[in-house]
């Protein structure tokens, strides 16, 4: 679910490549880490917001690591791009960092995305710089059986990033039985999960 989405708002959406300053919000998260590589991996400059504690993972993945907690928008726009808006900037966290989004976003041709758009947003700031919105709902195939095959495609070429070594899934380092899946069903209610769970299925 994480590489589909982050494929189709980059990829199909947004068609992120080379000469892009790509910002992507929570870039240590589920989808994050995922389009931070995405990104990359098609030649894209990538900058992604994290937390202090997260701020290595998001440079080992080959971002710049932007910490949300001590710097503003305006300041991370002015720093990375010279105050012109990122070209893309992909949300993946939702509420405020969705509006703080359309601040970021370059005049005319930039391109804001988001996994998480539901709520109520103001559009005058995206209105205001000319920029594209597109929401990104990755169950509407599998809901309405229309489009799946595009998902298998999508798979398809995430599996040949993976083994060129260009997209590497973010793991939590426990591993889990049947025996002991209760055990990770409380490590992702409690959050203490720190990506995603692997639970051994021996047939």
């Amino acid at each position: 679910m994480a590489v589909v989405t982050a494929w189709e708002g980059l990829v199909d959406r947004a068609q992120v490549g080379t000469g892009h300053k790509v910002l992507v919000h929570g870039g240590a998260g589920g989808i994050g880490h995922v389009a931070v590589q995405i990104a990359r991996a098609r030649g894209a400059e990538v900058f992604a917001t994290a937390s202090a504690t997260d701020a290595a993972l998001v440079r080992q993945f080959g971002a710049t690591a932007i910490d949300y907690a001590t710097t503003e928008v305006q300041e991370y726009v002015t720093a990375h791009t010279g105050g012109e808006g990122f070209d893309i900037v992909f949300d993946t966290v939702g509420g405020a960092v969705l509006d703080d989004s359309f601040a970021a976003v370059r005049t005319y041709t930039g391109h804001v995305l988001s996994a998480l758009g539901w709520g109520s947003h103001s559009l005058a700031p995206l209105s205001f710089r000319g920029a594209t919105y597109s929401g990104v709902f990755t169950l509407l195939p599998m809901l309405t059986g229309r489009g799946r095959e595009h998902h298998g495609e999508i798979l398809r070429q995430a599996a040949a990033m993976a083994d060129a070594g260009l997209l590497k899934p973010l793991l939590d380092p426990r591993r889990y039985t049947l025996d002991t899946v209760a055990q990770a069903h409380a490590a992702v209610e409690d959050g203490s999960a720190h990506a995603k769970i692997v639970v051994d299925i021996e047939i």
